[in-house]
């Protein structure tokens, strides 16, 4: 296993007292594979992801758990042991390209920047190297000359793309990589990705809200809901089969092409205030399968081989799937 998050917690300072944004959160991410980890705006995705690369607001504390990449676990580390981690073992693409571009530099300067004081590599070389990652994401190598004002919103998340795959890293985490894009683009920087991922035996973690993006590229599926993982396993598995009322809900609020004519429904209600979280299952105030047992913190049931879900009724899923596809089922439940 190349990645294995184990009870990580994450708090954030606030004014009014400490946020607990990631609760006892654990997932693995296998080589050579595709993780998303998907969920609503605040469930803590990015928080989680983002202690892998330690590139966190200085707000944020590690209050538990631990990140072993490679059999060394990171948490420990002090920020210089951790540098020789970040581009070399680990590289980050964030949801702005322009977050990871320096506006003022042309595009290919940053990159040999990145393989000369990063990669030891001379300019030469450097340059070299930076016209081959170009053409990896199909863009031209002319275009290196470019400032990042100077490109489309498609060609941006190419480059930031091959900004992160520069020195080869073994693990790249883009959180919400194609998010702030039209769809037509969204399909062609997901298909450049996962092309890229293929012939370079990435291992990926891909951090979103859509899961149809999820359904496309990913080969594993970590789902977070108010700081914790609800349900996580191999993606056809969790989708086909969901276990957890969470995921069978926003199976009504995703149309399907081709698929049958039905009605689209949201969940009701908003994701509680992680200040003061309620106790037991987090997403009980929002389900209308939840029972008396649900005031306690739900069990983690092996719905099948890697498929795990927390939830009190996750083995009667069957069943409640049949009354999930129901509109009229999510009408009427709201939020305490």
């Amino acid at each position: 296993m190349l990645l294995e998050v184990r009870d990580l917690v994450i708090d954030y300072r606030a004014t009014r007292g400490r946020v607990r944004a990631v609760d006892g959160v654990s997932f693995d991410v296998p080589a050579g594979a595709v993780v998303g980890v998907v969920g609503e705006s605040g469930c803590g995705k990015t928080t989680a992801v983002r202690a892998i690369t330690r590139v966190m607001p200085s707000s944020a504390v590690f209050a538990g758990g631990s990140i072993t990449l490679d059999g060394v676990n990171l948490v420990p580390l002090s920020e210089r042991e951790m540098k020789k981690y970040l581009w070399r073992d680990i590289a980050y693409v964030p949801q702005s390209a322009m977050n990871a571009l320096d506006p003022v530099w042309r595009v290919g300067r940053q990159i040999e920047e990145v393989l000369v004081d990063r990669g030891g590599m001379d300019r030469k070389a450097a340059r070299t190297r930076a016209e081959e990652l170009f053409a990896m994401v199909g863009l031209e190598a002319k275009r290196l000359g470019d400032y990042p004002h100077q490109f489309s919103g498609g060609m941006r998340q190419r480059a930031s793309i091959a900004l992160g795959l520069a020195l080869s890293p073994k693990l790249v985490i883009a959180d919400e990589p194609v998010t702030a894009l039209d769809v037509v683009i969204q399909r062609q920087v997901l298909d450049t990705f996962a092309e890229l991922q293929k012939q370079l035996n990435l291992s990926v973690i891909l951090v979103t809200h859509d899961i149809s993006v999820v359904a496309y590229v990913c080969d594993y599926v970590v789902v977070m809901y108010a700081g914790k993982v609800v349900e996580s396993g191999p993606v056809a598995e969790v989708l086909d089969n969901p276990a957890h009322p969470y995921i069978m809900g926003l199976y009504n609020a995703f149309p399907e092409l081709g698929g049958e004519d039905r009605e689209l429904s949201p969940i009701e209600g908003s994701p509680p205030d992680l200040l003061d979280p309620p106790k037991g299952c987090r997403f009980r105030a929002r389900c209308p399968f939840a029972i008396e047992d649900c005031v306690s913190d739900p069990p983690e049931h092996k719905v099948s081989a890697g498929h795990l879900a927390h939830c009190h009724r996750a083995l009667e899923a069957g069943a409640l799937r049949e009354t999930a596809k129901k509109t009229a089922t999510w009408v009427g439940v709201t939020s305490e």
